[in-house]
């Protein structure tokens, strides 16, 4: 080699280098490694240090902004060099102040390790955190290497009582150092697997129970759709957990799910994802199925017949739907935008042929108790007539053009929602709840969409000076208040695309005269429009007769025929 001919210069000449370097004066030898034990010690104390490292753990804890921090040590435990104070830690606070607790948890001056933890949702919107935390220190009989040899030989006038302290104390400092760099290399956080189960349930219907680190892993929970389990199922595979078992089960609207595997660990100058969402944030009502009780009714039209086939657009074969998904199905196909009172419920099996808007208007009425507006750019169907005037006339009929597609949604939302549209339409209201409706518009005016919510709600509307007041039509009210909405968005929502072919319940198909629409309902209750090229989450939708509605599968074409009515 070339520079083998140099080597035996080079280690000649380190003796060298060391002996022209200034000799530093015992007293700064002394200081320096007296800085350095200090630095050690807030890092690796020296015994068991258990009142100071539960201050430690509350200061993180309030700086994280956790509530109800309740800090539980156990006797201290030595063995050889190794000692340990364990904390059992439990404590209330959302996903996100959890996660900035671990994170300062992880760059602490004082060394952590995260020997487990669990998390619970609570009914609040917060989640049970339990933690177990070991914190390490130095036993004061804990045996000592040999202090390292010096190149400079032993100081000269320094008296032996002093010297043996400083020998030992440097062999204090070389036994911490090599300790904490293997305790460090060993600790454990849980940054990691926070950070990835909040990406894994991101923006899927989705919401956990429970999850906890240890040795393991495990996370329980609630998802709407096989769909969207498999998906979820299918990233968190794919992810940085290794899954060993997931196993999954119906209940009611929705699946109940466990999963169990490893976690890697990260290092405190990863750079991971700020979760985004909480998956810990409970649905006030989960799994509940949003049907009408089975109270058929069936309504049939004029049949066609060869010399009078019919003078209207539309086509109607619904099976078993909820009576507000009726005109769902009409605004669906552009026939109309109509408020319904939360009162209209029922099953309803509905059969018209080449009819007008009003010949089916008015086999509705005919068949049932409802009143159903006869004008107006929104009709109000009620149970009886919410007020004097016909349902849908009168009131304002401005604003810009409105879509709604909501059933039996809270009027104070809506009203929220409207405001945040159209900031002159905020409004004071009384408290408490203000009712139910179901909204399905197609750009229709928002002030008429509003007028027929407040009549289908029974409420009222004055002007005082230059703000709305709503009131009940049923007399005097608590003071009112601003009308906000009541709570978060429900996470526990199936979109149509989320839909497997298995849970492609056919309940109709519609046309106004062109091609035909096909209705099925969601696991929820919901009910989706399916046209041809539309997909599902293992599917896509090729045609949508009269009769029948053909799926392509991945095991082949299915043609799922459109049931009977039932009398």
């Amino acid at each position: 080699m070339i520079l083998s001919p140099f080597l035996p210069v080079l280690a000649a000449s380190v003796p060298t280098l060391f002996a022209l370097q200034p000799a530093r004066p015992f007293s700064e030898e002394r200081l320096l490694l007296d800085r350095r034990l200090e630095t050690l010690r807030r890092i690796l104390p020296d015994g068991p240090s258990a009142s100071a490292d539960v201050a430690v753990v509350r200061d993180l804890a309030e700086a994280a902004r956790l509530a109800r921090v309740e800090i539980q040590p156990r006797p201290p435990v030595e063995s050889g060099t190794r000692g340990e104070v364990v904390l059992d830690v439990t404590a209330l606070g959302g996903y996100e102040q959890i996660s900035r607790f671990f994170e300062r948890v992880a760059v602490s001056h004082r060394l952590v390790d995260v020997e487990s933890l669990s998390l619970t949702a609570t009914i609040e919107t917060v989640v049970q955190l339990g933690a177990v935390l070991r914190f390490p220190y130095w036993p004061t009989r804990a045996p000592l290497p040999p202090a390292p040899e010096s190149l400079r030989g032993r100081p000269a006038g320094v008296p032996r009582p002093a010297l043996d302290a400083f020998f030992r104390d440097q062999s204090v400092a070389f036994a911490k150092s090599d300790a904490i760099a293997a305790r460090r290399r060993a600790r454990r956080s849980p940054r990691l697997f926070l950070s990835e189960i909040a990406a894994v349930a991101r923006e899927r219907p989705v919401v956990l129970g429970y999850a906890s680190l240890g040795e393991e892993f495990a996370l329980r929970g609630l998802a709407v759709g096989e769909g969207p389990l498999r998906a979820f199922e299918s990233r968190l595979e794919r992810g940085f957990l290794r899954v060993s078992e997931f196993l999954m089960a119906k209940q009611g609207a929705c699946y109940r799910f466990e999963a169990r595997g490893t976690s890697p660990i990260a290092g405190p100058d990863a750079e991971l994802q700020v979760p985004a969402e909480d998956p810990f944030e409970q649905d006030p009502s989960p799994c509940r199925v949003d049907r009408d009780a089975a109270r058929s009714l069936a309504v049939r039209g004029r049949a066609p017949t060869a010399k009078d086939p019919g003078r209207g657009p539309l086509t109607l074969r619904l099976r078993d739907v909820d009576f507000a998904d009726v005109f769902q199905a009409l605004a669906v196909l552009g026939a109309g935008s109509f408020v319904i009172q939360d009162g209209v419920s029922g099953r309803v099996s509905l059969e018209m042929t080449r009819a007008t808007l009003d010949e089916t208007l008015a086999a509705i009425r005919k068949a049932s108790d409802v009143v159903i507006g006869d004008a107006g750019p929104v009709r109000v169907v009620s149970r009886g007539r919410a007020s004097g005037s016909s349902p849908g006339e009168g009131g304002p009929t401005g604003g810009p053009p409105s879509s709604f597609s909501l059933k039996r949604a809270e009027v104070r939302d809506l009203l929220a929602g409207m405001a945040e549209v159209d900031a002159s339409l905020a409004a004071l209201g009384p408290t408490g709840f203000l009712g139910r409706v179901s909204v399905w518009t197609r750009n229709a005016p928002l002030l008429a969409v509003r007028s027929a919510v407040l009549e289908a709600a029974g409420l009222t509307e004055r002007i005082e000076g230059d703000r709305r007041v709503v009131e009940r039509r049923s007399g005097a009210s608590d003071a009112p208040s601003p009308v906000a909405r009541g709570g978060a968005e429900p996470r526990l929502v199936l979109r149509p695309g989320d839909l497997t072919v298995q849970e492609f319940q056919l309940a109709g198909v519609a046309s106004a005269g062109d091609s035909f629409v096909s209705f099925a309902y969601a696991p929820t209750g919901q009910l989706y429009a399916y046209r041809p090229g539309d997909r599902l989450a293992d599917g896509v939708v090729r045609a949508v007769e009269s009769t029948d509605v053909l799926l392509d599968t991945e095991e082949g074409p299915l043609r799922i025929p459109l049931p009977a009515i039932v009398e």
